[in-house]
């Protein structure tokens, strides 16, 4: 699902990868090993490559949750005060520069990535998504994560 992700995102996550700052379960257990011995110019090769391809939609989200889904992604939680998603990411969830794109990703990859923020995972990752992550409730996640994974 790296396809289409934003080049200067994936040089960010695997230099975290490399510096075992990205430190939730999964990266430790196969992303830290995986990544140890990728030098500078690997990662630049890696970023370009994956960038350059035609990203394509999970489409495996729960397609009850679209609406609600996409009203947080597109006007935020006012009540709550979270910002809208595509404040950042984009009207298309396509991502700017290092912000990366979420449009297309699998349900249970951002399910998973937005509920370690609540776990206490990442907190290196750069503000606001932290803060913003760990306010959302666990149905406001699901939907905004089925949204997500039905966009091109």
């Amino acid at each position: 699902r790296l396809a289409g992700q934003r080049l200067l995102y994936i040089e960010n996550q695997l230099r975290g990868y490399i510096g075992q700052k990205r430190n939730n379960p999964f990266s430790e257990l196969y992303m830290w090993h995986a990544a140890a011995n990728i030098g500078p110019q690997e990662t630049r090769y890696l970023a370009n490559y994956f960038s350059g391809l035609r990203p394509r939609a999970a489409n495996d989200g729960n397609r009850t949750l679209v609406t609600a889904g996409r009203a947080i992604y597109e006007e935020g939680l006012p009540g709550s005060n979270i910002v809208a998603c595509i404040a950042c990411h984009g009207p298309q969830a396509q991502g700017v520069r290092e912000i990366p794109r979420l449009g297309g990703l699998a349900y249970d990859y951002l399910k998973r990535r937005l509920e370690q923020w609540h776990e206490g995972y990442d907190k290196s990752a750069r503000h606001p998504m932290p803060h913003v992550a760990s306010r959302l409730l666990p149905n406001q996640i699901a939907a905004l994560a089925s949204y997500l994974s039905f966009i091109k």
